[in-house]
């Protein structure tokens, strides 16, 4: 999905413009020129939708206090653009957004000078600064809108609603003991309230079942739990490895450096249940599995990361980063100058029938269950399993 947000004004001399956009590319000037005319269609404060072309604008237009314009009153809207019909929920979220980000802006004291240039007759010398501090603060904040709004619109992938479920201690350790084979329920209440006399088991299996991971069933007096879907997780070689061998013969140098991390760390990586919780924990974490995304694409300097943030979610990011970091996700190094981020292992997830359902499949039927990145399990993990199911 595209999506954009913008701050608009209305301008002095030329009426409503655009002031600023983020990302900066996404939509072209006629675009702007377009959202800006919304403007001319509201008086009153508020939230309204409109659609023009491909793109609908999600807008909440208001007013601040301004000793330089007449009325005293500068008039603004905040836009969120995205390249589809937006649905209710849509439309409630992002007026509680944009909302929420004309009041910070009418609470900023002085922040209308923003809005003005040293051009501009009611500009003296000594609000020089001022107007560039604004200016920087308001573009800052709309980064921070548009983050927090592409996360509220984004539609979770398959690999993080797994990632949700199995990153709970809890359920984790549900699945591994009833992994080889169908378990009596009785008996696992029993193993259940042993390791876990905090945590509700009904609760856990309601949400495996609605998840599809587990079935349930009866056989006269006896009911069995039976795991139908077991989710692994697994560390792999960045693909965009290949990628930059083929297509930036120029960076040989990198690309040879990168190699070497990553042949590095995976000549001694042992995987094991720790380390698979932990990557679980990460993937459902939606800030760092979006590092790990933009990362996906090769080496990126630490300049652009930060870039695209606020100053607030700056420091965030850098916390993440550093988690990572520690993790062996990510490794950061000095080339050519620069401080760069490359993913040193990629995080996978896939889905099987367990193995123990596998054999019970017809052979024609195994034909089509997905070997690509077959997991198996080490010898560290089966005895770190059966210690945790006694």
């Amino acid at each position: 999905m595209q999506a954009a947000v913008a701050i608009s004004y209305f301008h002095r001399k030329i009426g409503p413009i655009v002031y600023y956009t983020f990302p900066e590319e996404i939509l072209v000037d006629e675009e702007k020129a377009r959202l800006a005319e919304f403007m001319d269609q509201i008086n009153d404060e508020g939230f309204f939708t409109n659609k023009f072309g491909k793109l609908a604008s999600m807008n909440f237009y208001f007013e601040i206090s301004s000793e330089w314009a007449r009325g005293n009153k500068e008039m603004l809207m905040i836009s969120f653009v995205i390249d589809r019909t937006p649905n209710h929920l849509i439309d409630a979220l992002l007026k509680d957004a944009t909302s929420k980000f004309a009041e910070k802006l009418k609470n900023e004291a002085n922040l209308f000078k923003a809005f003005y240039t040293p051009e501009d007759a009611q500009v003296s010398e000594k609000d020089f600064s001022e107007i560039k501090s604004f200016s920087s603060n308001i573009r800052f904040w709309l980064k921070e809108l548009y983050w927090m709004g592409m996360e509220k619109l984004r539609e979770r992938t398959e690999e993080e609603k797994w990632a949700s479920v199995m990153s709970k201690p809890e359920i984790f350790n549900v699945i591994k003991k009833i992994s080889k084979g169908p378990i009596a329920k009785e008996d696992l209440e029993i193993w259940f309230d042993i390791h876990f006399p905090t945590y509700d088991l009904e609760k856990i299996l309601q949400e495996l079942e609605e998840e599809k991971f587990i079935f349930i069933n009866s056989i006269g007096q006896d009911t069995y739990v039976l795991l139908v879907k077991e989710v692994f997780i697994m560390r792999v070689p960045p693909d965009c490895i290949i990628d930059l061998e083929e297509d930036s013969p120029e960076i040989a140098d990198l690309i040879e450096l990168y190699i070497n991390v990553v042949t590095d760390f995976f000549e001694d990586y042992v995987p094991n249940s720790d380390d698979s919780l932990a990557l679980f924990k990460i993937f459902d974490d939606p800030k760092l599995y979006n590092v790990i995304t933009k990362l996906r694409d090769g080496p990126l300097p630490k300049d652009k990361i930060l870039a695209l943030y606020s100053e607030n979610s700056s420091i965030d990011l850098l916390a993440n980063l550093e988690l990572l970091g520690k993790m062996d996700i990510i490794q950061d190094f000095s080339y050519a100058g620069e401080q760069l981020f490359l993913l040193k292992s990629d995080v996978i997830l896939t889905a099987s029938f367990p193995e123990y359902l596998k054999h019970l499949l017809p052979k024609e039927t195994k034909g089509y269950i997905a070997q690509a990145y077959s997991y198996r399990r080490t010898d560290s993990e089966d005895e770190g399993e059966d210690s945790d199911s006694e």
